[in-house]
């Protein structure tokens, strides 16, 4: 989700619904900045995963922020349609804390092409596997060309066969990708 330029009093940074500015910023530069963040959010509301409605709200106190009051703001909000597909959950790889996305299709390994010798480490035993992969059953608003422009890393990761690497630990259960233990 890209970010909102404002932030409401008692909200967390991250949550929905994302507030823009809904005034044309004096300076040119600042326009510019408001677009941005717009444009994205706006190729969202065309695929129908966010709606957007004027409002007022209490801004925050902060450092850019002097003294509160309300101000006029585009809100960002889920549609049924949005809220099916987004996720608020935490990232597992231990980089990214908390990290709301939206999710769209799934991971399906088309060949294993490479995979290192089985090792025991730290008392497991793992192996490093190279293989091709494809998103599988891709919601309709994934292929828009305006989400696609605004998100170019979901038109990169919808776009065909992948290559990937993934370490795996042998379980009771066979092989899992070490995200998943």
């Amino acid at each position: 989700m890209p970010d909102g330029t404002i932030t409401a009093a008692n909200q967390k940074h991250d949550a929905m619904p994302v507030y823009v500015e809904a005034a044309v910023a004096a300076r040119p530069y600042a326009e510019e900045n408001r677009q941005r963040h717009i444009a994205p959010l706006d190729a969202l509301v065309d695929a129908g995963l966010l709606r957007s409605t004027r409002t007022e709200i209490e801004q925050g106190q902060g450092i850019f922020v002097s003294n509160g009051g309300k101000v006029a703001v585009l809100a960002y909000d889920l549609t049924d349609k949005g809220k099916a597909a987004f996720k608020d959950e935490a990232d597992k790889s231990g980089f990214g804390g908390m990290q709301p996305r939206f999710c769209y299709g799934k991971p399906q390994v088309d060949e294993v092409t490479n995979f290192t010798q089985p090792a025991d480490m730290m008392g497991m035993t793992l192996s490093q596997v190279s293989y091709t992969y494809h998103l599988a059953d891709l919601p309709d608003w994934t292929k828009k060309a305006k989400v696609q422009a605004a998100f170019p890393a979901l038109a990169t990761n919808t776009a065909g066969t992948r290559d990937a690497k993934a370490a795996v630990v042998l379980t009771n259960d066979g092989w899992k990708h070490e995200k998943a233990i």
